[in-house]
């Protein structure tokens, strides 16, 4: 049988009577509470951001982009396009959207995304004087948000309109 080691308990019982006596009395507790509850019931400061955008919110390839949403003319489910010969890969054909025709821009191939999912609605979008259609997987939300805390990459519209290879003449 092998012997009690009491100098070793005296030594752990001194280390837990020295972190108790450290522990503050019950007074002390009750002021630091409401110290802690009287800072977060300030309203919190704002911090320097960047500007707030209203945006429409879509989903391509598994992940979340986003359009200005000034620029969205509307989302609409998304029939199979009329096919175009001789028109790039990225354009999927066009559609009649309330008497216009849109072409309708297949983004996966241009954000190097798989061409695999279906792409079951589309996002009617106007810049530089044209106005054409994304296809996506899906529409999510119409929101306000700073763009730079968000999980959201932001689709520059007016760069995708000056492509001249997206304009159809409707005429």
């Amino acid at each position: 049988m092998t012997a009690f080691d009491w100098d070793g308990a005296r030594r752990r019982l001194e280390a837990a009577r020295l972190a108790l006596a450290d522990e503050p009395s019950p007074e002390e507790e009750r002021a630091l509470l409401e110290e802690r509850a009287r800072a977060l019931a300030l309203a919190p400061e704002r911090e320097p951001d960047g500007p707030w955008q209203d945006v429409v919110v879509f989903t391509l390839g598994g992940e979340r982009f986003a359009v200005e949403a000034g620029q969205v003319a509307e989302a609409v489910e998304l029939d199979a396009p009329t096919p175009l010969p001789g028109t790039p890969d990225f354009l999927l054909g066009v559609i009649n959207h309330r008497g216009r025709v849109l072409g309708v821009y297949d983004l996966r191939e241009r954000l190097g995304r798989p061409r695999d999912g279906e792409l079951a609605h589309a996002v009617a979008v106007e810049a530089g004087g044209l106005c054409f259609a994304i296809a996506v997987e899906a529409v999510e939300e119409t929101t306000r948000e700073r763009l730079d805390r968000t999980l959201v990459t932001l689709v520059d519209v007016e760069a995708l309109a000056a492509d001249p290879r997206l304009r159809i003449e409707d005429e």
